[in-house]
């Protein structure tokens, strides 16, 4: 499938071949290329918001400034899951979790607070190697207290051969091989995966937003007048993979399971409209997707600023273009996702798209 990153400089992510696929899924594998990837070994257990010093193997961009949080099952106070200071999460998988805020708001004229969460590889990536980068990452459920509820574009990952240092509360200037082109704003987990070739022997990992702040969109998620974009993150996994095309990867080259025995393409085939009017003249009043003979478990379709607009019948998918409440929506551009039933083949468990609701 295609992406667009919309607001991210094309020039930045030259040299990875990129292939971006999104689903929501239930656990996976440690990868031994990461230190502590799950966040399930620590020093000591948080009592306290800001506490990723505790964190082996993750940094805080050498920030003297910010303060990326660790929650666990077993922390106290305000370490303490799930119920945070932010909003209540439980962990994706095992007991604990990193969140920070991607981006804070300050005073009119005044740039962007950001935080970022840094992890140094157990060894440098391999020039011209394949890899696999999972993570899971949530927003939450906010709570009435919370100063979160933004959402964000170009929320990403970006590589580096050095430890980067962040200065102050500012802006990282690192190129991402993986960024949203949206705003994106989700309460419960959902995972990210990314396809790329290294193209340095990049020894670092940095999770956040390195959008300059003239091209960062926030919007109003949750709550009434929030100043955070906050993200918990969970279960990061990186792993060697055969090239694009190989017709014969090695056994051990090959994550998740077995694709299920009796299952075609034909079967999983969809017709998904780009576009629709539903102006009433007759002629693609609806979004009316086709699914094949196996349907999917859910079909939703999302702003592009990330909220949730339609929760579509997985069987029978049609949107009038209008929102819960039964109000015709502003024309534009909207995302759909869709689900498989979990024990269908993982690389086309989950499917995404745009489409375009006209006057």
């Amino acid at each position: 499938m295609d992406q667009e990153f919309g607001g991210v400089n094309r020039s930045q992510v030259a040299g990875y071949a990129l292939l971006l696929v999104m689903w929501c899924a239930q656990g996976f594998s440690a990868s031994a290329q990461l230190t502590n990837p799950g966040f399930e070994t620590s020093t000591a257990l948080p009592s306290a918001p800001g506490m990723w010093h505790l964190l082996p193997g993750w940094n805080n961009a050498l920030s003297g400034l910010s303060s990326p949080d660790f929650f666990h099952i077993d922390g106290t106070f305000g370490g303490d899951l799930p119920e945070t200071p932010v909003a209540m999460v439980s962990p994706y998988e095992g007991r604990g979790i990193a969140g920070l805020a991607v981006i804070k708001r300050n005073g009119a004229g005044q740039p962007l607070s950001r935080e970022y969460l840094v992890q140094s590889f157990a060894q440098p990536l391999i020039v011209g190697q394949h890899y696999r980068l999972s993570f899971a990452f949530t927003n939450g459920e906010r709570i009435s207290t919370s100063w979160s509820g933004l959402s964000v574009n170009g929320l990403g990952v970006a590589l580096s051969t050095e430890q980067p240092s962040q200065f102050g509360d500012g802006v990282l200037d690192l190129p991402p091989v993986f960024a949203f082109s949206y705003a994106r704003y989700d309460e419960d987990w959902s995972e990210v995966s990314v396809t790329f070739q290294a193209d340095a022997p990049h020894q670092f990992m940095t999770v956040g937003v390195f959008l300059p702040d003239d091209d960062v969109e926030a919007a109003i998620s949750s709550g009434e007048n929030p100043s955070l974009a906050y993200y918990f993150f969970d279960a990061f996994e990186l792993d060697p993979v055969p090239p694009p095309g190989d017709p014969s990867p090695s056994q051990d080259q090959v994550k998740g399971p077995e694709p299920t025995p009796g299952y075609d393409e034909a079967e999983f085939g969809t017709f998904v409209p780009n576009a629709f009017s539903p102006n009433g003249d007759g002629l693609n009043d609806v979004f009316s997707p086709r699914v094949g003979s196996i349907l999917p478990v859910s079909f939703k379709v999302y702003s592009r600023w990330g909220g949730l607009v339609a929760d579509l019948d997985p069987g029978q998918p049609v949107w009038d273009g209008k929102d819960a409440n039964g109000h015709l929506l502003e024309p534009g551009m909207y995302i759909w996702m869709l689900e498989w039933p979990r024990n269908t083949p993982k690389e086309v468990r989950n499917q995404q798209g745009a489409v375009l609701l006209l006057d």
